[in-house]
């Protein structure tokens, strides 16, 4: 992520540096976008890009991260948004709403799509995908997301035999997974969220 000095920079500087640096990956790839070309662009001299980002894995990772929130408003699981329900059928009723909610917004945004895509195209053993992994980890909205599960696991809708954080960690590969089908054409997009979901609740659903 950008080094502290970075946030306390000018808000314009900030949307240029971002909207420069997003433009060259979505239409080069992370490996095929330069960074010194990147700041060129920008218009900042090399120190300065140094001074708030130590690398172009750093600024990668920021640019996902604001192009994820700007599609999606975040996780889109927030905990105060989630009616902590005890009725089972009313919790997945709400895991289904919000996750069909955030695929959809997502491919509303072809910035974000593209980065995903570059993600996708690396594969979850990339050093930079586990990096941005870790990113999303430290978060409050995954913090948010967590707390909504071992809500789950409490009223019996989620299940409580495999470790949450191993879950999640398979659904990331799955998700991935999907996205690279719906690249290939053997998924639509309008067919990712209702296999999304059916996935997930094979995962985290409580055995009977």
């Amino acid at each position: 992520m950008p080094l502290a000095r970075y946030e306390s920079i000018d808000e314009s500087l900030k949307t240029r540096i971002l909207d420069v640096s997003k433009q060259e990956f979505a239409a080069l790839g992370f490996e095929g976008a330069s960074y010194n070309k990147i700041i060129q662009k920008i218009g900042i001299s090399k120190g300065s890009m140094y001074y708030y980002f130590e690398n172009k894995e750093d600024l990668f990772i920021t640019c996902f991260m604001h192009s994820f929130t700007g599609a999606t408003g975040g996780f889109g699981f927030a905990k105060a948004s989630f009616p902590l329900t005890e009725d089972k059928a009313t919790y997945w009723d709400s895991i289904k709403r919000l996750s069909s909610k955030q695929w959809n917004d997502v491919f509303q945004h072809p910035i974000q799509m593209s980065l995903i895509r570059q993600l996708v195209s690396m594969g979850t053993d990339h050093p930079l995908f586990r990096k941005l992994n870790t990113e999303c980890e430290g978060l409050s909205e995954y913090a948010d997301f967590m707390s909504i599960l071992e809500h789950g696991v409490e009223i019996g809708a989620i299940r409580d035999d495999v470790p949450l954080h191993v879950l999640v960690r398979m659904n990331t590969e799955y998700e991935v997974w999907l996205m690279h089908e719906t690249q290939e054409g053997h998924v639509s997009e309008s067919q990712v969220a209702d296999k999304f979901f059916e996935m997930f609740k094979q995962l985290f659903e409580a055995r009977r």
